[in-house]
């Protein structure tokens, strides 16, 4: 798996590799050096310190050991912060091709729209798209071990007679994260998917999901711009692509792929070929609108946000 071409998960980021990263960006240490840094414990005796240096860095291949024994950072993973990490990443596949990349596309259904409020998934799918076409479709029902409330059964279809005797979201997780990893993450609203998805991977395994996202609203806005609405009823309706399953994860991932793939062969159609193309593309601003206030409130689910 090429981990720039996609997406990878990694151990969470602690306040201790925070501080190993900033110190090797300086070059190499010795192992007592580093853990006496990072951990305030100078002078441990070296075969603790290569006991938690080994705890600490384990799944983290930002962090490795050289030939002399010393640690340093790889070179994929020079920045000392992960906002530069993420750039590096996204930089060095810029000139990757659009029809060369593998993509996996999410829809996830919820309790609620706020996942920092406790709501939860109670139904992923995840789609992959190869040479412009669908592979693999994983899908399934998600206990939520909270209640659904009725407004939102009635949009999605879900009830908790359907998820009670479902798999807990960390049962789910190993054959997710199969699917997930090495391809381009894509949704619809792709913000809210991806923030349902980190979030529980997160809590089910300490693990963070990164590397490269896509949002199919955002590329229907450069693609369609005469489209009065890029909603999935919309855009799916100008390509001619059925629904089957409005507001199921299922229905709604195939047909957001079925769209995705279109809109990529429209790109390559006006010259946009490559992964930094692309960005370049969705990064334009287009004209002065009046900005709207954003509510002081949380606001209620009583619509489909991911479509």
């Amino acid at each position: 798996m090429e981990l720039t071409r996609g997406v990878y998960s990694e151990p969470e980021v602690t306040l201790l590799t925070t501080r190993a990263l900033n110190y090797l960006s300086a070059g190499p240490a010795d192992v007592v050096d580093l853990i006496g840094h990072i951990c305030s414990l100078p002078g441990a005796p070296r075969i603790v310190a290569e006991h938690m240096a080994h705890a600490m860095f384990a799944g983290r291949p930002q962090f490795v050991r050289a030939a002399d024994g010393r640690w340093r950072l790889a070179d994929v993973a020079a920045p000392s912060y992960p906002a530069a990490h993420g750039r590096q990443r996204n930089a060095a596949g810029a000139t990757d091709a659009l029809h060369e990349l593998s993509y996996v596309v999410v829809d996830t259904e919820t309790t609620g729209g706020s996942h920092w409020l406790h709501d939860k998934i109670t139904e992923v799918a995840a789609v992959v798209v190869k040479n412009g076409e669908i592979v693999e479709i994983f899908e399934t029902l998600v206990n939520p071990q909270r209640p659904i409330p009725p407004f939102v059964s009635r949009l999605t279809n879900i009830t908790w007679d359907m998820v009670k005797d479902a798999p807990t979201f960390d049962r789910v997780v190993p054959g997710l994260m199969r699917v997930l990893e090495g391809n381009v993450f894509v949704a619809h609203n792709a913000n809210f998917d991806w923030r349902f998805i980190t979030s529980e991977i997160t809590h089910s395994t300490g693990h963070q999901l990164r590397g490269r996202r896509l949002c199919t609203v955002k590329m229907a806005r450069k693609v369609l711009p005469q489209l009065s609405r890029r909603s999935l009823d919309h855009v799916a309706r100008y390509y001619g692509v059925e629904i089957r399953g409005r507001h199921r994860a299922g229905g709604d991932a195939i047909a957001t792929a079925k769209c995705l793939v279109r809109m990529l062969s429209d790109l390559a159609d006006r010259g946009c070929g490559t992964w930094g193309e692309l960005q370049t593309l969705l990064r334009t601003q287009p004209g002065r609108r009046k900005n709207r206030r954003p509510p002081g409130m949380p606001m209620p689910v009583t619509r489909d946000t991911t479509a």
